[in-house]
């Protein structure tokens, strides 16, 4: 191809622009990668299409005899490269049935218009952003105009699939007897701790409904100076209808990711809660609960203030228990105003209900094994429901916070089917070696005195030295 052909070609593609071959030097607007993009989304249309119609004709051969040809049927269809509209063969079978082998073999349902992916793409969008802020970067992506409500509508199937699957393993491990298969992750020592967290509801009878929230994981492993991170964490949240069924959702959950059959403790966390308390009791492990050490802290500031004495009742609480402060605290509680005196009693009270709670699990002698402390649980809440569903002017339909709920549990899925983001393996950080400097004995001679250059240069004392140092070149 000679270079008048291939300015040509450019000059078409990118508009009046001026290409030298011979300089190798092109001059092109800002938007030519974007011009670039949607030359690339309109030929992925074309090629869907083109693959779909193929498709559909090489399924005629598989085809029963017995099945009548009914002609064809149009179709649109949002794909990741935009809308398609293709047809596609339809058949009546011998039970007088119309059937379409496309939809069959791609999964398309009666009434879908997008495909998996890009509901994927919608939902994960949604976990993190707001439905109209979605609709907009999805149009982006696709090329094509999404509305808000048709990203709405996308979440509530995504939700719903994942609640029928999640519902249809708790019917056949506890009303049919089926056995599942169970986890493979080694844990001597469980951690669980669950919480609870309300959210506003609109048109329905109810103005708010609790979101559950629970956490497993076998440790803490250090992933920086102050920081650490949960080993082996699997998250759970749902909208259930009593206690037994959220006790039935994580023993299935903890069954199914963990190895059970080696496990000697089981630490539970929470804010002291009768429900929470018992969330873990199906398991049938050996348990400690700890109360929860930010509602421990913030009830005693609530009573107590934020005083430096409230802090260290709190640690000789974690160490020793309540015994060792209890009469500090009394004394205090008898000087008080009548109102405070109220707070400080039901603060009392409240660590006299959990007093089993109370101390640090490396300080309970009774325990055989070595645990660490809990308290996660506040931070996993904030990322799976209080981000997305709570907020100012942010109510939900019930059957939506039970969607987004799911959405937002399987996140990280949805951001892998959907995206497919590049990982990179990373490579081990080489250590050099630091080569000593070999000092020489008269390495000190050569060595520059500052204070000869700069300020204090024309001081008497810094005169006197450098005279003693350079008699002879002394000016």
């Amino acid at each position: 191809m000679t270079a008048e052909a291939i300015n040509i070609i450019i000059a078409a593609e990118i508009g009046e622009q001026k290409v030298e071959l011979g300089t190798m030097a092109l001059e092109v607007d800002d938007h030519l990668d974007e011009r670039i993009h949607q030359g690339m989304q309109s030929a992925g249309k074309h090629l869907y299409t083109v693959l779909l119609q193929n498709l559909d004709d090489s399924l005629r051969e598989a085809v029963p005899k017995e099945w009548q040809n009914l002609g064809r049927e149009e179709r649109q269809y949002m794909s990741s490269v935009g809308w398609a509209a293709f047809k596609r063969r339809v058949y009546r079978d011998e039970k007088g049935k119309r059937r379409k082998p496309l939809d069959e073999v791609l999964g398309i349902s009666a009434y879908q218009r997008q495909s998996v992916s890009v509901q994927q793409k919608a939902s994960f969008l949604t976990s993190e952003l707001p439905y109209r802020e979605a609709a907009e970067i999805l149009s982006w992506l696709l090329e094509e105009y999404v509305s808000h409500s048709t990203i709405g509508r996308m979440v509530q199937q995504v939700g719903e699939s994942y609640q029928a699957r999640e519902e249809d393993e708790l019917e056949r491990v506890f009303e049919r007897g089926e056995d599942v298969q169970p986890g493979h992750i080694p844990a001597k020592v469980l951690y669980g701790e669950s919480d609870g967290v309300w959210i506003s509801l609109q048109r329905e009878e109810k103005r708010k409904v609790e979101a559950r929230v629970a956490v497993f994981y076998t440790g803490k492993k250090v992933i920086g100076t102050g920081r650490k991170a949960l080993e082996n964490k699997v998250p759970v949240t749902r909208i259930v209808k009593n206690s037994q069924e959220w006790q039935e959702t994580l023993l299935k959950t903890a069954y199914k990711h963990y190895d059970l059959t080696n496990t000697t403790q089981l630490m539970v966390g929470g804010d002291g809660n009768s429900w929470v308390r018992h969330s873990f009791d199906l398991l049938g492990l050996p348990s400690e609960f700890v109360l929860d050490r930010y509602h421990l802290y913030r009830e005693a500031r609530r009573a107590f203030g934020f005083t430096h004495q409230t802090g260290d009742w709190i640690t000789q609480i974690c160490q020793k228990g309540l015994a060792a402060v209890l009469p500090d605290m009394l004394q205090v509680v008898s000087q008080a105003s009548p109102k405070t005196a109220e707070k400080m009693r039901r603060f009392i009270m409240y660590m006299i209900h959990n007093q089993d709670g109370l101390m640090d699990p490396d300080c309970r002698t009774h325990l055989k094994v070595k645990a660490g402390n809990l308290g996660t649980i506040e931070g996993n809440v904030d990322k799976l429901v209080v981000r997305r569903l709570k907020g100012r002017g942010r109510s939900w339909s019930l059957k939506g916070a039970q969607a987004m709920l799911a959405v937002c549990l399987h996140k990280q899925e949805l951001k892998q089917n959907a995206f497919h983001p590049f990982q990179k393996e990373r490579q081990p950080k080489m250590r050099h070696k630091v080569r000593r400097r070999i000092q020489v004995d008269g390495d000190w001679c050569q060595a520059g005195v500052p204070a000869f250059h700069l300020s204090h240069a024309n001081r008497p004392w810094a005169l006197y030295l450098r005279k003693l140092i350079h008699p002879e070149g002394f000016l």
